[in-house]
């Protein structure tokens, strides 16, 4: 009886033994799987940590300057304000555990959102970019179209002054004939300085069909040897060249368009120098004439 017993009680110890080990294998095994599962996971997440870091690195480079293709400064602003999230997001990227599982999955889902903004930012850009070079053209050939029209009416200005130039020239006065005579007081021809008492214009106007018909003054201002001019008075002027000019003797004539002659008569008061004098002949505003003379001791 006592040696069934024994037999007993180490066959129960033995199966008590034989249980602990075979769950103590098992507990290993099992905490092997883990440890390899867990390293497998560990693994994993880094590489998709460190992926998302590069993604996040290249969107950023791929989008530097984005905010200088525009002139839209409002739009211009929301990149800026884009572009630092995504600098704030890779920063915190840099802090995450490789363990963190859901933080990972966040922060790709944040890049995914920003960069679905980014993309549509950059559509905005390119539109409006391809918007501002359609009004570019249309701005340049409006230029284009102006400057040409500005040049057309530039030169029908030209064609137009150069018309009425000639048609000015056209009408203009112009003496067919000038002489001067120097008369003494018994007017008899004289060349002597101190026996000249008068000096005798003779002009004839050209006939010109195209001048308008009417009174026209006629100015003669006689100049000496010093280049100065006789006149009776510091008033006695005329228009000439958009200033006002002395003259010497001045006459009133009807002109019909045919050829007129008349005369001009200065009478001398003052002292004459012997030298060469000059008469210069002016009507309408306009030189018509000169003629020379000169006076002898």
């Amino acid at each position: 009886m006592a040696g069934r017993k024994n037999i007993i009680i180490y066959g129960s110890v033995g199966a008590l033994v034989l249980g602990l080990v075979i769950a103590l294998v098992f507990f290993v095994k099992k905490s092997s799987d883990k440890d390899s599962e867990m390293k497998g996971m560990v693994a994993q997440m880094t590489y998709e940590k460190s992926q998302l870091q590069q993604e996040y690195e290249d969107f950023a480079k791929s989008t530097d300057g984005l905010q200088f293709k525009t002139t839209n400064d409002s739009l211009a602003h929301q990149i800026v304000k884009q572009k630092q999230r995504i600098q704030s997001l890779m920063e915190e990227l840099k802090t995450v555990r490789v363990t963190d599982v859901q933080k990972i999955n966040q922060l790709k889902q944040e890049l995914a959102t920003v960069r679905k903004v980014l993309r549509q930012y950059v559509i905005m850009v390119d539109s409006l970019n391809h918007q501002n070079q359609v009004l570019t053209a249309e701005n340049q050939e409006v230029k284009q179209k102006f400057n040409q029209a500005s040049q057309h009416v530039e030169q029908l200005s030209k064609e137009k002054s150069s018309l009425e130039e000639k048609v000015t020239r056209a009408a203009r006065l112009d003496v067919k004939s000038l002489s001067v005579e120097t008369l003494t007081d018994r007017n008899k021809k004289t060349d002597k300085v101190n026996k000249t008492t008068t000096i005798k214009i003779n002009f004839t106007i050209a006939k010109n069909v195209t001048a308008a018909p009417g009174n026209k003054h006629v100015y003669a201002r006689i100049m000496t040897p010093d280049n100065g001019v006789l006149a009776r008075s510091q008033g006695d002027v005329f228009p000439f060249e958009n200033r006002q000019i002395q003259f010497s003797c001045k006459k009133t004539i009807e002109y019909q368009g045919e050829d007129l002659s008349d005369v001009l008569y200065w009478k001398v008061n003052e002292l004459l120098f012997p030298g060469s004098y000059r008469v210069d002949l002016f009507a309408d505003g306009n030189l018509i004439g000169q003629a020379s003379f000169r006076l002898a001791k």
